[in-house]
């Protein structure tokens, strides 16, 4: 998931999108962890997410998309396309209250196939659920609220300590956090 287009990216995050990049062009396939909250409540910090290579007649609304933006990736859902200017696309995270800037063909490096959380593969719906919807409604107005997601969503699923989770989040100010970082 990206950093904003105004953060410049450090050298070795360009070399690690551009490696990522030649691995899905020769392979077909990429394994990566997410770090990103922007695609709560679909994409969970840690989940795995397994993108394959697409050409840009596949990209369909609703795909989850993974494109290299400024030296970071960016896993968002595709909202819109567009032709303007040539072919592109609106992507957005389910947790963020606006689109990102227009993808163009040559940022798409594939297409989220399946998330893999606790050892089991999950497929990523081309819509919300109405739960997820307000889930993802509640995460985009309240930073405070994506804070407890992610703790409920660590606690109960990997039955951590919430002690020591709450140690290591002291620490963690809402600036040092990138809405979009994969």
């Amino acid at each position: 998931m990206s950093q904003p287009a105004s953060a410049p990216a450090n050298v070795s995050d360009a070399v690690k999108c551009d490696l990522a990049g030649e691995v899905l062009r020769s392979f077909g396939t990429l394994r990566f962890a997410a770090t990103g909250w922007s695609m709560l409540p679909t994409i969970f910090p840690g989940d795995i997410l397994m993108v394959e290579r697409i050409d840009e007649d596949q990209v369909n609304l609703g795909d989850v998309i993974l494109a290299s933006r400024d030296g970071w990736f960016c896993a968002h859902r595709v909202v819109a396309k567009s032709e303007d200017c040539g072919p592109s696309w609106l992507t957005q995270g389910d947790a963020m209250a606006i689109p990102d800037r227009p993808v163009k063909p040559s940022e798409v490096l594939g297409r989220v196939a399946y998330v893999t959380r606790r050892g089991k593969r999950i497929a990523l719906p081309a819509k919300l659920s109405v739960i997820e919807s307000l889930i993802a409604s509640l995460v985009r107005r309240s930073f405070f609220a994506a804070r407890v997601l992610i703790y409920l969503h660590k606690v109960y699923l990997y039955k951590i300590d919430p002690n020591e989770y709450l140690a290591s989040a002291v620490h963690t100010s809402k600036e040092s956090i990138t809405p979009c970082q994969g």
